[in-house]
C-alpha cells in the first residue's frame, strides 16, 4: 500500500497501474487487474514488465493464446521484464502444450533461458525433460527427423 501510495502521490503514472494491477491480482480480482493493466498499456506501451503481467494473467485465467502473444511481445523488448524466469518458464510450457514440432524448438529455447536464469527450478527441468522425450519418441517413430 505504502508504494501505490507514493506512485498516487507522483500522479497516475504507468508504474502506479502496474503496482495496481499487481495487488489486484495478489487478490485474485481479475477484472481490476486487467483494467490496470490496459490504462498501463496506453501510458507505456513499450514498457516489458506490464505485457509480462498482462501474459502472466491470460495464462491465470487459461487464454493460452493471448499469454503467448504477450510473453512473446515481453521478450522482443531490448530491455527486459523484472520476472523474466516465469516468462520464458510459461512461454516454454505453453508451446510444449501446442505440441507441434517448430514449436518444441522454441519451447526448448524459452526454457533455456528459463534455466539459464535460474537453473535450480525442478519445474523448468521437468519441462526440458518433456521436450527431450516429445522429441526422442518422434524421431524414433520417424517424425521430425529434420531437427537432427
Amino acid at each position: 500500500h505504502m508504494a501505490l501510495a507514493h506512485e498516487l502521490l507522483a500522479g497516475s503514472s504507468c508504474a502506479y497501474y502496474l503496482a495496481l494491477a499487481r495487488a489486484c491480482l495478489l487478490k485474485e480480482d481479475l477484472s481490476k487487474c486487467e483494467e490496470c493493466l490496459c490504462e498501463a498499456v496506453r501510458i507505456d506501451f513499450m514498457n516489458p514488465d506490464v505485457w509480462a503481467l498482462k501474459g502472466h494473467l491470460c495464462y491465470l485465467k487459461k487464454d493460452f493464446a493471448g499469454a503467448k502473444e504477450c510473453y512473446e511481445r515481453t521478450i522482443s523488448f531490448v530491455v527486459d521484464a523484472a520476472d523474466m524466469h516465469f516468462v520464458y518458464l510459461r512461454l516454454g510450457s505453453i508451446y510444449l502444450e501446442e505440441k507441434e514440432l517448430e514449436e518444441l524448438g522454441e519451447a526448448e529455447d524459452a526454457l533455456s533461458e528459463a534455466n539459464a536464469l535460474n537453473n535450480r527450478n525442478a519445474e523448468v527441468w521437468a519441462y526440458l525433460s518433456l521436450i527431450c522425450l516429445h522429441v526422442s519418441a518422434q524421431f524414433r517413430w520417424g517424425v521430425g527427423r529434420e531437427f537432427f
